[in-house]
Protein backbone atom coordinates (compact mmCIF):
# COMPACT_ATOMS: atom_id res chain seq x y z
CA UNK A 1 0.00 0.00 0.00
CA UNK A 2 2.23 2.45 0.80
CA UNK A 3 4.48 1.04 -2.60
CA UNK A 4 1.01 2.49 -4.53
CA UNK A 5 1.25 5.77 -2.51
CA UNK A 6 4.69 6.78 -2.91
CA UNK A 7 4.20 5.48 -6.76
CA UNK A 8 1.46 8.09 -7.16
CA UNK A 9 2.78 10.56 -5.88
CA UNK A 10 6.07 10.27 -7.80
CA UNK A 11 4.03 10.25 -10.52
CA UNK A 12 2.12 13.58 -10.14
CA UNK A 13 5.19 15.44 -9.59
CA UNK A 14 6.82 13.79 -12.62
CA UNK A 15 3.91 15.36 -14.70
CA UNK A 16 4.47 18.70 -12.79
CA UNK A 17 7.85 18.71 -13.89
CA UNK A 18 7.00 18.41 -17.17
CA UNK A 19 4.30 20.84 -17.11
CA UNK A 20 6.55 23.41 -16.03
CA UNK A 21 9.45 22.77 -18.34
CA UNK A 22 6.69 23.21 -21.11
CA UNK A 23 5.19 25.94 -19.58
CA UNK A 24 8.96 27.26 -20.13
CA UNK A 25 9.95 26.48 -23.57
CA UNK A 26 6.02 27.82 -24.67
CA UNK A 27 6.54 31.43 -22.67
CA UNK A 28 10.17 31.25 -24.26
CA UNK A 29 9.17 30.38 -27.87
CA UNK A 30 5.21 31.61 -28.27
CA UNK A 31 4.22 34.54 -27.39
CA UNK A 32 0.61 33.70 -26.55
CA UNK A 33 1.44 32.63 -23.16
CA UNK A 34 2.42 36.32 -22.45
CA UNK A 35 -1.13 37.07 -23.16
CA UNK A 36 -2.53 34.75 -21.00
CA UNK A 37 -0.25 35.86 -17.99
CA UNK A 38 -1.43 39.83 -18.73
CA UNK A 39 -4.89 38.71 -18.73
CA UNK A 40 -4.24 36.59 -15.75
CA UNK A 41 -2.11 39.57 -14.07
CA UNK A 42 -5.79 42.13 -14.44
CA UNK A 43 -8.22 39.58 -12.73
CA UNK A 44 -5.28 39.02 -9.60
CA UNK A 45 -4.80 43.04 -9.28
CA UNK A 46 -8.07 43.40 -6.72
CA UNK A 47 -6.84 40.38 -5.03
CA UNK A 48 -2.97 42.27 -4.44
CA UNK A 49 -5.11 45.24 -3.57
CA UNK A 50 -7.46 43.43 -0.51
CA UNK A 51 -4.19 41.51 0.75
CA UNK A 52 -2.27 44.37 0.62
CA UNK A 53 -4.64 46.66 2.33
CA UNK A 54 -3.99 45.46 6.22
CA UNK A 55 -0.20 46.04 5.94
CA UNK A 56 -0.65 49.55 4.30
CA UNK A 57 -2.99 50.43 7.20
CA UNK A 58 -0.50 49.26 9.49
CA UNK A 59 1.89 51.29 7.93
CA UNK A 60 -0.37 54.65 7.76
CA UNK A 61 -1.06 54.39 11.60
CA UNK A 62 2.63 53.69 12.32
CA UNK A 63 3.39 57.42 10.70
CA UNK A 64 -0.01 59.03 11.82
CA UNK A 65 1.10 58.11 15.88
CA UNK A 66 4.49 59.15 15.23
CA UNK A 67 3.26 62.43 13.67
CA UNK A 68 1.00 63.27 15.89
CA UNK A 69 3.72 62.92 18.79
CA UNK A 70 6.19 64.93 16.60
CA UNK A 71 3.25 67.35 16.57
CA UNK A 72 2.37 67.56 20.16
CA UNK A 73 5.69 67.93 21.04
CA UNK A 74 6.33 70.63 18.85
CA UNK A 75 3.31 72.95 20.29
CA UNK A 76 4.27 72.51 23.62
CA UNK A 77 7.69 73.53 22.49
CA UNK A 78 6.57 76.78 20.53
CA UNK A 79 4.15 77.41 23.36
CA UNK A 80 7.53 77.10 25.88
CA UNK A 81 8.94 79.93 23.22
CA UNK A 82 6.66 81.71 23.10
CA UNK A 83 5.69 82.65 26.59
CA UNK A 84 9.76 82.97 26.64
CA UNK A 85 9.48 85.55 24.44
CA UNK A 86 6.24 87.25 26.05
CA UNK A 87 8.46 87.02 28.99
CA UNK A 88 11.06 88.99 27.25
CA UNK A 89 9.20 91.45 25.69
CA UNK A 90 7.15 92.85 28.90
CA UNK A 91 10.80 92.85 30.59
CA UNK A 92 12.08 95.41 27.18
CA UNK A 93 8.57 97.15 27.99
CA UNK A 94 9.69 97.53 31.88
CA UNK A 95 13.44 98.55 31.01
CA UNK A 96 12.12 101.17 27.94
CA UNK A 97 9.22 102.69 31.26
CA UNK A 98 12.37 102.93 33.67
CA UNK A 99 14.01 104.65 31.03
CA UNK A 100 11.52 106.79 30.82
CA UNK A 101 10.86 107.50 34.03
CA UNK A 102 14.48 108.12 34.66
CA UNK A 103 14.94 110.71 32.15
CA UNK A 104 11.86 112.75 32.96
CA UNK A 105 13.20 112.34 37.07
CA UNK A 106 16.56 114.09 35.50
CA UNK A 107 14.64 116.35 33.78
CA UNK A 108 12.50 117.22 36.35
CA UNK A 109 16.01 117.75 38.59
CA UNK A 110 16.94 120.57 36.94
CA UNK A 111 13.82 122.68 38.38
CA UNK A 112 15.09 122.61 41.68
CA UNK A 113 18.49 124.46 43.32
CA UNK A 114 19.27 121.53 45.40
CA UNK A 115 20.78 118.44 45.96
CA UNK A 116 18.89 114.90 45.06
CA UNK A 117 19.30 111.12 44.69
CA UNK A 118 16.76 108.70 42.38
CA UNK A 119 14.77 106.24 45.05
CA UNK A 120 12.49 103.12 44.47
CA UNK A 121 9.09 102.79 45.82
CA UNK A 122 9.53 99.44 48.02
CA UNK A 123 5.66 99.03 49.28
CA UNK A 124 2.72 100.82 50.51
CA UNK A 125 0.47 101.43 53.52
CA UNK A 126 -2.70 99.35 52.58
CA UNK A 127 -4.17 101.52 55.23
CA UNK A 128 -7.23 103.48 53.64
CA UNK A 129 -7.15 105.88 56.03
CA UNK A 130 -3.59 106.44 55.54
CA UNK A 131 -1.36 107.58 52.51
CA UNK A 132 2.12 106.30 53.16
CA UNK A 133 4.90 104.45 51.29
CA UNK A 134 7.88 102.94 51.72
CA UNK A 135 11.14 103.84 49.80
CA UNK A 136 15.12 102.13 49.44
CA UNK A 137 16.82 104.49 50.97
CA UNK A 138 17.90 105.38 54.52
CA UNK A 139 20.30 106.77 56.54
CA UNK A 140 22.94 104.94 55.00
CA UNK A 141 22.29 106.89 51.65
CA UNK A 142 22.45 110.50 53.91
CA UNK A 143 18.04 110.20 53.90
CA UNK A 144 16.94 112.20 56.99
CA UNK A 145 13.26 112.86 58.22
CA UNK A 146 11.43 116.46 56.82
CA UNK A 147 13.70 116.13 53.49
CA UNK A 148 10.79 116.50 50.38
CA UNK A 149 10.33 114.05 47.60
CA UNK A 150 9.09 114.64 44.28
CA UNK A 151 8.03 112.59 40.90
CA UNK A 152 8.02 113.63 38.07
CA UNK A 153 4.98 115.71 37.95
CA UNK A 154 4.85 117.10 41.37
CA UNK A 155 4.99 116.81 45.15
CA UNK A 156 4.92 113.02 46.79
CA UNK A 157 5.32 114.40 50.26
CA UNK A 158 8.19 114.25 53.13
CA UNK A 159 10.25 111.64 54.53
CA UNK A 160 8.52 110.99 58.10
CA UNK A 161 11.17 108.36 59.23
CA UNK A 162 13.71 106.13 58.54
CA UNK A 163 15.95 102.99 59.01
CA UNK A 164 19.52 102.54 57.83
CA UNK A 165 17.95 101.15 54.48
CA UNK A 166 14.76 102.02 54.01
CA UNK A 167 12.57 105.35 54.50
CA UNK A 168 8.58 106.26 55.17
CA UNK A 169 7.26 108.92 53.18
CA UNK A 170 4.06 110.49 54.06
CA UNK A 171 2.14 111.18 50.92
CA UNK A 172 0.50 114.74 50.56
CA UNK A 173 -2.83 112.69 50.21
CA UNK A 174 -2.67 111.74 54.08
CA UNK A 175 -4.97 114.19 56.67
CA UNK A 176 -1.63 114.38 58.72
CA UNK A 177 -0.05 116.44 55.48
CA UNK A 178 -0.20 120.31 54.98
CA UNK A 179 1.47 121.84 52.09
CA UNK A 180 1.92 125.89 51.45
CA UNK A 181 0.79 126.34 48.06
CA UNK A 182 0.54 129.33 46.06
CA UNK A 183 -2.01 130.46 43.22
CA UNK A 184 0.98 130.24 40.19
CA UNK A 185 -2.22 132.32 38.65
CA UNK A 186 -2.85 134.90 41.48
CA UNK A 187 -0.05 134.17 43.46
CA UNK A 188 -3.27 133.55 46.04
CA UNK A 189 -1.06 131.95 49.31
CA UNK A 190 -3.32 128.71 50.83
CA UNK A 191 -2.72 125.75 53.28
CA UNK A 192 -3.21 121.93 50.87
CA UNK A 193 -4.08 119.09 53.00
CA UNK A 194 -4.82 115.81 52.35
CA UNK A 195 -8.00 113.70 52.20
CA UNK A 196 -6.92 110.17 52.64
CA UNK A 197 -5.05 107.67 50.60
CA UNK A 198 -7.27 108.13 46.48
CA UNK A 199 -8.59 111.46 47.31
CA UNK A 200 -8.31 114.94 46.21
CA UNK A 201 -6.98 117.37 47.91
CA UNK A 202 -8.45 120.37 49.64
CA UNK A 203 -7.36 123.66 49.57
CA UNK A 204 -7.83 125.60 53.21
CA UNK A 205 -9.25 128.82 54.57
CA UNK A 206 -9.81 131.09 51.19
CA UNK A 207 -11.93 133.32 51.50
CA UNK A 208 -15.08 133.49 49.06
CA UNK A 209 -13.62 136.86 47.82
CA UNK A 210 -10.13 134.89 46.70
CA UNK A 211 -9.12 135.41 43.32
CA UNK A 212 -8.76 131.63 42.91
CA UNK A 213 -10.40 130.20 39.63
CA UNK A 214 -10.85 125.88 38.26
CA UNK A 215 -7.68 125.29 36.80
CA UNK A 216 -5.49 126.87 38.66
CA UNK A 217 -1.94 125.83 39.03
CA UNK A 218 -0.98 125.81 42.73
CA UNK A 219 2.68 125.02 43.25
CA UNK A 220 4.88 125.52 46.64
CA UNK A 221 5.18 128.47 48.31
CA UNK A 222 7.86 129.89 50.37
CA UNK A 223 6.08 129.64 53.40
CA UNK A 224 6.73 127.15 56.50
CA UNK A 225 10.53 126.80 54.33
CA UNK A 226 10.00 123.22 53.90
CA UNK A 227 9.64 122.40 49.90
CA UNK A 228 10.99 123.98 46.93
CA UNK A 229 9.44 126.93 46.05
CA UNK A 230 7.74 126.70 42.66
CA UNK A 231 7.14 123.01 42.15
CA UNK A 232 3.38 121.86 40.82
CA UNK A 233 1.05 120.59 43.61
CA UNK A 234 -2.17 120.27 42.25
CA UNK A 235 -5.26 121.52 39.71
CA UNK A 236 -7.82 123.77 41.42
CA UNK A 237 -10.69 120.91 40.30
CA UNK A 238 -13.96 122.17 41.75
CA UNK A 239 -14.99 125.17 43.93
CA UNK A 240 -18.02 125.31 46.14
CA UNK A 241 -19.63 128.51 48.28
CA UNK A 242 -20.95 127.32 51.59
CA UNK A 243 -23.66 129.27 53.27
CA UNK A 244 -22.72 130.34 56.14
CA UNK A 245 -19.21 129.90 55.90
CA UNK A 246 -16.21 132.09 55.27
CA UNK A 247 -14.18 129.60 53.41
CA UNK A 248 -14.75 128.08 50.18
CA UNK A 249 -14.82 124.56 49.73
CA UNK A 250 -12.10 123.83 46.51
CA UNK A 251 -11.08 120.24 45.60
CA UNK A 252 -7.43 120.14 44.23
CA UNK A 253 -6.17 117.16 41.84
CA UNK A 254 -2.92 116.20 42.78
CA UNK A 255 0.29 116.80 40.21
CA UNK A 256 2.25 114.08 41.51
CA UNK A 257 1.45 110.24 40.33
CA UNK A 258 1.29 109.15 44.15
CA UNK A 259 -0.47 105.79 43.39
CA UNK A 260 1.15 105.04 40.10
CA UNK A 261 4.91 106.76 40.75
CA UNK A 262 7.69 103.75 41.09
CA UNK A 263 10.51 106.20 41.12
CA UNK A 264 11.09 109.42 42.93
CA UNK A 265 13.81 112.21 43.82
CA UNK A 266 14.50 112.96 47.46
CA UNK A 267 15.81 116.45 47.77
CA UNK A 268 17.96 117.85 50.54
CA UNK A 269 19.88 121.31 51.22
CA UNK A 270 17.47 123.53 48.74
CA UNK A 271 17.25 126.25 51.51
CA UNK A 272 19.37 129.31 51.79
CA UNK A 273 21.29 129.80 55.22
CA UNK A 274 18.50 132.26 56.19
CA UNK A 275 15.78 130.04 55.64
CA UNK A 276 17.66 127.35 57.31
CA UNK A 277 18.12 129.14 60.22
CA UNK A 278 14.56 130.16 60.36
CA UNK A 279 13.12 126.59 59.91
CA UNK A 280 15.54 125.20 62.76
CA UNK A 281 14.65 128.42 65.38
CA UNK A 282 11.08 127.28 64.54
CA UNK A 283 11.39 123.74 64.50
CA UNK A 284 14.91 121.78 66.73
CA UNK A 285 12.91 118.47 64.83
CA UNK A 286 13.83 119.78 61.46
CA UNK A 287 17.46 119.45 61.70
CA UNK A 288 18.83 117.19 59.66
CA UNK A 289 20.77 114.32 60.72
CA UNK A 290 23.01 113.27 57.91
CA UNK A 291 24.03 115.13 54.65
CA UNK A 292 22.95 114.25 51.55
CA UNK A 293 26.12 114.11 48.56
CA UNK A 294 25.28 115.50 45.61
CA UNK A 295 23.72 112.58 42.66
CA UNK A 296 21.66 112.51 40.02
CA UNK A 297 19.29 109.37 38.91
CA UNK A 298 21.37 106.38 37.84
Amino acid sequence: MLFRHATGLGLRVFCLSLLMIGLMIADKHYRYVNNVREVLSVFLIPLQYTLNAPVQAIDWLKVSAATQQELTAENVHLKQQLLLMQVKLQQLINMQQENSELRALLKSSTRINGQFQEAKILAMNLDPALAEVVLDKGTKDGVAEQQVVIDVAGVMGQIISTTPFTSRLLLISDPRSGVPVQDDRSALQAIVVGMGANNPLSLIYVSETADIKVGDLLVTSSLGARYPEGYPVGHVTHIAKVSGEPFMNITVEPSALLERSRRVLIVSNYLDDDSKRMLYETNPAAQPKASLVQGAPS
